[in-house]
Parts: structure tokens; C-alpha cells; sequence
């Protein structure tokens, strides 16, 4: 997995935060300790048996080899969680082969073994299986070294690491060994750091996708609140329509009501004619009876 942190002053990316170019120097590291490692065999034995101490003596140096030449591969992207097991794997057996060794020849070296490779192990687990099944039905985020900062861990890992080359360089007096011990030293701390790299690149994924939850929640809230300003508005607008509504009908019925009172004295009045009208008709006729 390739992964960059950029400088905040001039955008740039230095080559120890560059995940292509560290995979690369351990690619070149492994195969100079894998070299060198058999240089002294060259003038001794066939290829053949070449090929056969190589693959004995370097096996686990030929895993990690073929590790990082599949990740360099876009094949190597699409698999890479079933790659991180496998190297995981590879350094549980360092982590078992040097507590054993530790348990039959106790030592400053045996020690220091031990602790780095357990702490190589620990430092896999808890950055290539974040996020994943494994991490989850485990619960790996419980896990006390999951607390440890980034950076921490991969210091104490180059400390460690630096200590143990001390000791070999004072118990070692042959020229192949200080330079085995230097190459190792070496691909330790590119390692670690290509651990650092993926563990920043995995929390900064998830601050990004924070983020963009919160963006989304943002909108989402803002689309809420203006459809119920929109509603809110709707709905006054029919209660100021429903309101003069009603102010015109009490208006109309206090116009049929004015009406019907007027209607009603005009009737009383029209009645009053009408019987002071009758009245003098009946008057009228009487005196001419008589």
C-alpha cells in the first residue's frame, strides 16, 4: 500500500514519507542481505546447491522478499489484507523460533530478539488488520498497544533495534557479519516505517471520512431545516388565507343579517301601511252606506 504525508510548507513529500520509495529500499535491502549473506559460498559450491542454501538459510528473507514485490503490483493493492496476514504470519514464527531460542540460551542478543520481533508482531497486528474482520470480532481496538501512539511505537522499535545492532557489532568480528548486522538494522527501521506510513494513512482516512459524515450530516440537517421552513411557511400562509376567510364570511353574515333586518322593518313598515290602508277603506265605506 503506497501512501504519502506532504509537508504543510511546500506541499512536498520527503522520501522517508514516501511509502513507493521505502518499499523500494527494502526490496534492494532484503536482496543485498540475501547477497551477501551467501557471498562466501560462491567459490564452494554448484549453483545448484547455491539455490538450495539460499532458499535453507533465507527463507524467511525470501517471504518478505516476495511480499513487497507483489505489493509494488496492482494485484498486490487489491489483496492486500490477505498479504498482511501472511507477513503476519511469517513474524509470528520469528516472534515463536526466537522465544524459543531465547528460553534455550538466555543473553543480552536472545533478549533483544525476542523483544523486537514481539514488537514488530504487536505493531502488524494493530496497523495492517485495523478495520478489518479480525479486528473486529477479536476486539483488537480494546487492546492496550492499540492505545500507543504511532510514532511511540516506532520509536521504541528503532531504539530497540539500534541497541541490538551495538551488541552484534561488539560480538561479531567477522567483516560478513557487521555487514549482515547493518543491512538488518537497516531493513528493521524501513519496515517500521513502512508500518508508521500505513497506520497515518489509515487514521487519516478515517478523519477524512469523518469529515465527510459531518459534511453529509450538514447538508442533510440544513435540507431539514429548510423544508420545515418551507412547511412553517406554508402553513401560516393557510392560516392568514383561512383567517381572512373567515373574516369575509362574518362579514357576509353580518351582511345578511343587516339585510335581514332591514328586509324585516321594511315588512313591519309595509305591513302598517297596509292595515292603515284597510282601515280607511273600511271607514270610507261605512260613511257612504249610510
Amino acid at each position: 500500500m503506497v501512501i504519502y504525508l506532504k509537508d504543510n510548507k511546500d506541499n512536498t513529500v520527503k522520501w522517508y514519507d514516501n511509502g513507493s520509495i521505502i518499499t523500494t529500499l527494502i526490496i534492494i535491502v532484503i536482496s543485498s542481505i540475501i547477497v551477501f549473506s551467501q557471498s562466501f559460498a560462491l567459490g564452494k559450491i554448484t549453483s545448484f546447491g547455491l539455490f538450495t542454501s539460499i532458499i535453507n538459510h533465507n527463507s524467511i528473507y525470501l517471504s518478505i522478499l516476495v511480499y513487497f514485490i507483489i505489493v509494488k503490483l496492482p494485484a498486490g493493492k487489491r489483496y492486500f489484507n490477505y498479504l498482511s496476514v501472511f507477513i503476519i504470519f511469517i513474524y509470528f514464527i520469528m516472534a515463536v523460533t526466537s522465544l524459543l531460542t531465547l528460553i534455550q540460551a538466555f543473553s543480552l542478543n536472545t533478549l533483544l530478539e525476542f523483544l523486537l520481533n514481539f514488537l514488530m508482531l504487536m505493531y502488524l497486528i494493530h496497523a495492517l488488520l485495523k478495520d478489518t474482520r479480525v479486528w473486529r470480532e477479536f476486539y483488537l481496538s480494546k487492546s492496550p498497544i492499540n492505545d500507543i501512539n504511532n510514532e511511540i511505537m516506532f520509536y521504541t522499535i528503532g531504539v530497540v533495534t539500534i541497541i541490538l545492532l551495538a551488541v552484534n557489532l561488539i560480538n561479531t568480528i567477522v567483516i560478513g557479519g557487521v555487514i549482515i548486522s547493518i543491512l538488518e538494522t537497516i531493513f528493521i527501521l524501513l519496515f517500521s516505517r513502512y508500518i508508521y506510513l500505513y497506520r497515518e494513512y489509515l487514521e487519516r482516512k478515517k478523519n477524512n471520512m469523518s469529515l465527510d459524515d459531518i459534511k453529509k450530516t450538514l447538508k442533510e440537517v440544513d435540507k431539514k431545516v429548510s423544508d420545515t421552513v418551507d412547511d412553517i411557511g406554508k402553513r401560516v400562509n393557510d392560516f392568514v388565507e383561512e383567517k381572512e376567510i373567515e373574516k369575509k364570511i362574518d362579514k357576509a353574515k353580518e351582511r345578511v343579517v343587516d339585510t335581514t333586518k332591514e328586509l324585516g322593518k321594511q315588512m313591519t313598515e309595509l305591513a302598517d301601511d297596509l292595515k292603515k290602508d284597510i282601515k280607511k277603506r273600511k271607514t270610507t265605506t261605512k260613511k257612504g252606506d249610510k
